[in-house]
């Protein structure tokens, strides 16, 4: 391993990739907004064989509309979305408190933040919290960071919103400084946006040398903070095909500075609905039209193998899928049924031995 390759992310082993389900982002219909049937979920995820559940770090939702507006993924050049409709937000837990309920509501699954905005706690703070949250789950935190978008919910809850580079170029530092408090006796870092001086992180957390780093973002500055600071980094609703590009990017960015390329994994978020009805298929690109629709896997349950099989080729070992009502609908137990045993997933793999 090199001074500029941090390590490799966990994974519970297997050949097959990586399988966590979301249980909350800020669009509605894709966030479990109560903690019985989040516990439900996840339980119902881990018996079925899935790696990790996530959590989004917000404390408001959007209707599709304003999804489409904030996150800056809207279709037309003039980047206008249609008026929202129903309430401006419905319930979501807190992510860190969710998580570490979760984490003895489950036994195996990973625990994973994507991602957690950088603004909202000073990464030596956050740096000592999850190193609690590791020692609690026995080993079983993923730490997802990113530099925020959602300006509406900066600003309603009174915290600064700074352009655009200066959101990064914290979260650069923010990388430098959680790694310095996991792994150094006695950390010190001074930077443009931090300084700790001897912010000792005791316990330390279990995994060695750190839990994983995840970065999400979809800029090309973004990629290359993650091949100097971090473990993986996430993109969202992309297709195959632009994920393999990203992939040969970060293989010849970790190649510049001496980086084995296999140290640093590609994450994608899609949602995932296996149907082989027309209609159905249908209604769910008309109701989640803030995603595109490259971030959509649906069909039978056959088509979304193949579908992930093209992620795979594309150099994607590592999934985060988002469901569709998971609470409510029976979405969950046809994945767990009929997709992931055909993908050998590490947990699938366990179960069938």
């Amino acid at each position: 391993m090199t001074k500029a390759d941090p390590g490799t992310p966990g994974r519970a082993g297997g050949d097959g990739p990586h399988v966590g389900l979301i249980l909350a982002l800020t669009i509605r219909g894709l966030s479990v907004g109560n903690y019985p049937d989040m516990t439900r979920v996840a339980q119902a995820a881990e018996s079925h064989g899935f790696d990790s559940v996530w959590l989004c770090d917000h404390f408001l939702t959007l209707s599709p509309d304003d999804y489409v507006r904030d996150a800056g993924i809207a279709d037309d050049v003039s980047g206008a979305a249609p008026a929202a409709q129903g309430p401006s937000s419905i319930p979501l837990l807190e992510c860190w408190t969710a998580l570490s309920a979760l984490s003895r509501d489950t036994t195996s699954l990973r625990l994973g933040t994507s991602v957690l905005c950088n603004s909202y706690r000073h990464p030596a703070v956050l740096a000592k919290m999850a190193a609690t949250l590791d020692v609690i789950s026995g080993g079983r935190v993923d730490l997802g960071l990113g530099a925020g978008w959602f300006q509406q919910e900066f600003e309603a809850y009174g915290i600064p919103f700074p352009p655009t580079g200066d959101r990064v170029s914290a979260l650069a530092e923010s990388l430098q400084v959680m790694r310095s408090v996991w792994t150094e006796a006695n950390p010190r870092f001074s930077g443009g946006f931090y300084t700790i001086d001897g912010a000792i992180c005791d316990p330390p957390p279990v995994q060695k040398p750190h839990p994983p780093l995840w970065i999400g973002g979809e800029g090309l500055r973004v990629s290359r903070i993650a091949v100097r600071h971090a473990n993986g980094v996430n993109v969202r609703w992309w297709p195959a095909e632009k994920c393999a590009e990203r992939r040969e990017l970060l293989d010849r960015e970790c190649e510049a500075i001496d980086r084995d390329p296999s140290t640093l994994e590609l994450s994608v978020t899609t949602l995932l609905a296996p149907t082989e009805s027309p209609a159905v298929q249908q209604q769910l690109r008309a109701r989640f039209k803030s995603i595109p629709e490259s971030g959509l896997i649906t069909g039978s349950a056959e088509s979304c193998v193949e579908q992930i099989r093209d992620y795979q080729a594309a150099g994607i070992g590592h999934f985060l899928f988002t469901v569709p009502d998971v609470a409510g609908s029976d979405y969950l137990d046809v994945v767990g049924e009929q997709i992931l045993p055909h993908l050998g997933t590490a947990q699938t793999s366990a179960h069938t031995r």
